[in-house]
């Protein structure tokens, strides 16, 4: 972020590239696909997967296999088993990705591991994971599978590292055991809420090492699971999560106490404040309490019709955890400058 003043918006700048400048990029796009074929088991997967990502790119209505295979022209039979019936290694895949991340966008010092989720709409039962979920895409909830992705950004770009697929409490209920066998989902898994799953791949690639970054990045579903930014922590990561406006907060820490035995009963151990009055209060009563110095002009980014700029606040406080003192943080507020009353945390 960088301090300015409110400039005029600017228009989108023009796309200036040509049909033939796209047709110039494809051996570009056959090299990269290429750069995959250790983790193929066959020699006809990797023609098959040049075939299969040119056609992603094509602007179809439906990119699924049969739509790509006809407007390749080939056979639609041997697209969908190269998908769904001929092998590969996920984990060398992965770790062929990430080495190329790894040149092309790395930023040890500002690399920023993004968490969120994306839904994909399906049609039927028979998808491990589907489920009457919300789906961002559409703007409601509709049968869908939903997956939880870590993607990672940096001043060079950004990229997608890895995702696990979300499977709804629902589908664990022994009603849904016949169905669960059907799709392949293995029988030692249990259900675990987004955050959970979120900090498991993020785990797996601080281990591996072969991405580096300072950063991870969420919205208020991960940053409001203590949980998951005590997870984020643990890997010597620093976290930047939305948090919902009910999130309670001390400005200053409160001093704790192991009240006194009475002599009966067991002995305290639990520490409480020595002042029960100091209740931690909501981080949206923040604003009021803040003088007019502590806001700073900023813009944010260059959006395409034009710069965004907002007011920003940094306090020091104290998280409150199931009533008591937490870790000490920053609340960073985002004020809107057209509507004052709209501020994110």
């Amino acid at each position: 972020m960088h301090t300015a003043s409110v400039a005029p918006p600017s228009a989108p700048p023009p796309c200036t590239r040509t049909p033939a400048d796209v047709e110039a990029l494809l051996p570009a796009l056959d090299d990269y696909v290429d750069s995959f074929a250790p983790a193929f088991m066959r020699a006809d997967q990797l023609a098959w997967a040049r075939r299969y990502i040119r056609g992603l790119l094509l602007p179809l209505p439906r990119t699924s296999c049969e739509p790509i295979a006809l407007a390749l022209d080939v056979s639609v039979r041997r697209l969908q088993s190269f998908i769904s019936e001929r092998p590969w290694s996920a984990p060398a895949v992965t770790a062929i990705h990430e080495q190329r991340v790894a040149h092309s966008l790395a930023d040890a010092d500002d690399g920023v591991f993004r968490i969120d989720e994306s839904a994909l709409p399906k049609q039927g039962r028979h998808s491990a994971g589907v489920a009457p979920q919300y789906c961002g895409a559409l703007g409601k909830v509709c049968t869908c599978q939903v997956g939880v992705f870590v993607g990672y950004a940096s001043a060079r770009g950004y990229t997608l590292l890895d995702g696990q697929l979300c499977i709804p409490q629902g589908w664990f209920a022994d009603a849904h055991a016949a169905l669960r066998a059907e799709v392949g989902i293995p029988d030692d898994l249990t259900f675990r809420t987004k955050p959970q799953i979120a900090a498991q791949p993020l785990a797996a690639l601080v281990a591996r090492g072969s991405v580096p970054g300072r950063w991870v990045a969420t919205d208020a579903l991960y940053g409001n699971s203590p949980a998951f930014r005590t997870a984020v922590d643990a890997l010597g990561k620093w976290y930047f999560c939305a948090v919902s406006c009910n999130q309670l907060i001390w400005r200053r820490t409160p001093a704790m106490t192991i009240p006194v035995w009475s002599g009966r009963g067991r002995k305290p151990k639990k520490p409480c404040q020595k002042t029960p009055t100091n209740a931690p209060y909501r981080v949206d009563e923040l604003p009021a309490r803040l003088p007019t110095s502590a806001w700073t002009r900023v813009t944010i980014k260059e959006g395409t019709k034009g710069p965004i700029i907002c007011d920003i606040a940094c306090v020091r406080v104290t998280e409150a955890r199931e009533g008591v003192p937490g870790p000490a943080l920053w609340v960073i507020l985002r004020r809107n400058l057209d509507d004052p009353t709209i501020v994110k945390y």
